[in-house]
């Protein structure tokens, strides 16, 4: 495809946009959901209007109040200095700390679409493993052990398992199907993190 006179976005630009990670924006224009051209060395760019489409798709109340509760609990922590004494944090330095909150940023996108499409699970696990894999990475080259590791993720899973607690106790009719579905997406990521960590050689 060849790029119009549209405005178009690099690959982390837009990955930046949507808090996805470029693993599952490349999915997403292979599958023909978001346009993109390479550039002549092989870049891809993807257009603005699809991703500001992509961002006000319309969520019900209950997956925004998920979204926001999250964010809102993760947000208070950090200010309030309660990170600051888990032993794993303090091993980030703060450009590892600031991919650690974007990374939480995009398992909670990845999910929410999971839960508002589950027709279309496997395709958001598909989404949220690299972000796992991703997890390991960034843990393992801040020197964490895998038990550290898992530490750092559970702390993600903590937030949202609370925040999913929140939701239900607003809802009319509480129902396991959340807690279920958030249960078994978090999991998947969290082996994914543990099998990229055996591969790295992680102990």
């Amino acid at each position: 495809m060849t790029a119009p006179t549209a405005q178009w976005l690099t690959l982390q630009g837009a990955s930046e946009l949507l808090d996805v990670h470029p693993a599952t924006l490349r999915q997403w224009a292979d599958r023909g959901r978001i346009r993109a051209y390479r550039t002549p060395g092989g870049h891809r760019r993807f257009a603005e209007e699809d991703v500001r489409a992509l961002l006000a798709e319309p969520r019900s109340p209950e997956l925004d109040l998920l979204m926001n509760a999250a964010v809102g609990r993760a947000r208070l922590e950090s200010s309030a200095g309660r990170l600051s004494t888990e032993g794993w944090y303090a091993r980030f330095d703060e450009a590892a700390k600031e991919r650690h909150r974007q990374l939480g940023r995009m398992l909670m996108s990845v999910l929410i679409r999971n839960l508002a499409h589950p027709d279309g699970a496997e395709k958001a696990l598909e989404e949220a493993r690299p972000i796992g894999r991703e997890y390991a990475r960034l843990a393992a080259g801040s020197g964490l052990s895998l038990a550290d590791s898992m530490r750092a993720f559970l702390h993600f899973q903590e937030v949202l398992t609370l925040s999913v607690t929140q939701v239900e106790s607003v809802q009319q009719a509480p129902s396991g199907d959340l807690n279920r579905h958030v249960s078994r997406f978090v999991n998947e990521v969290l082996i994914a993190m543990v099998e990229e960590f055996g591969e790295l050689g992680g102990k």
